[in-house]
């Protein structure tokens, strides 16, 4: 993880890339060079260090930083950019994003003034998340191209259906890395292979693939001033639009008016509540990639239930 307080070199990086973001808007009252003035290093992310910057006019941005490839960045940049296409959730400005030639890569946000949700930020929340998913179906499940989940390389190869997708892009490239990783069993192997064999009997034969954020809990969302939720950290895919509900009730934070908002724009079919607990498998082994085998048992309960 980097510092930007301790990389002087990181910082001018920064100040490089917003005076050319400047240049590039033709904002002709900011014709100086941009300089920091401070940092604060914020908490809550487990991938990238994150600060909010302070320019010497006053400015602020959220800037994020590491020593992953910048692709991981660029990826986030064209989800946020898929998002806020669809006009209906709203997604923090893009201001650029670099590296260093020490290696550090880094990205340059809005910084969102938090506020307090309200009485309808919920429903708000649910109604647009249903309006986005409605506005963008596609003939294809799949992206354009890969991108991250977390620092996992989520893959988004083309399928005409959602049960080949979900197989190849999502539920067994995580099963071969964690085999790779020697954090399964034999036991843990052959429960993976039966439930492989039989995704296709248990899930629906969807014919809707539509845009998704994809990594969608309580964390990626900012409740910004006026109750409004802004997206962040997407992992974005045109998917089965059940699968976006295998991250929101893994961990929780949604409350009852969230999903009854979302219902009555769209009803999900029945059965949902128990196909998204195959869908809440595909983030349990991605974290437990990520953060080993604390997330064994998890994972191994919830193969079992559907093997």
């Amino acid at each position: 993880m980097t510092n930007l307080e301790s990389q002087p070199h990181l910082r001018k990086a920064i100040e490089n890339a917003l005076t050319a973001s400047d240049k590039a808007h033709l904002d002709l009252s900011r014709n100086l060079p941009c300089r920091i003035t401070s940092s604060k290093q914020l908490t809550g992310g487990c991938i990238s260090d994150a600060a909010l910057v302070t320019l010497e006019d006053g400015r602020q941005y959220f800037v994020k930083s590491s020593l992953h490839d910048l692709a991981v960045y660029a990826a986030e940049q064209n989800g946020l950019e898929e998002i806020r296409a669809t006009q209906t959730l709203r997604v923090p400005e893009i201001i650029g994003l670099g590296k260093t030639e020490c290696g550090i890569s880094f990205f340059i946000l809005e910084a969102i003034e938090s506020g307090n949700a309200t009485a309808t930020s919920e429903i708000e929340f649910g109604r647009r998340l249903a309006q986005m998913h409605r506005k963008t179906r596609a003939a294809r499940f799949g992206y354009p191209q890969s991108n991250f989940i977390g620092s996992t390389t989520q893959l988004n190869n083309w399928a005409t259906d959602w049960q080949t997708f979900f197989v190849e892009s999502r539920l067994r490239p995580q099963i071969r890395m964690a085999q790779n990783r020697e954090l399964t069993t034999p036991l843990f192997n052959r429960h993976a292979d039966q439930l492989l064999s039989k995704v296709g009997n248990l899930l629906p034969n969807s014919s809707s693939p539509v845009l998704i954020h994809g990594d969608l809990w309580a964390g990626n969302i900012i409740i910004a001033k006026g109750g409004v939720p802004v997206l962040i950290d997407p992992a974005v895919s045109y998917s089965e639009r059940e699968f976006e509900f295998g991250m929101t009730t893994l961990f929780g934070g949604f409350g009852a008016d969230f999903y009854e908002a979302y219902h009555e724009c769209w009803p999900l079919a029945e059965g949902w509540q128990e196909r998204v607990k195959i869908y809440q498998l595909y983030h349990l082994l991605n974290h437990l990639n990520l953060f080993g085998a604390s997330y064994f048992q998890a994972c191994m309960s919830t193969l079992k239930q559907f093997t």
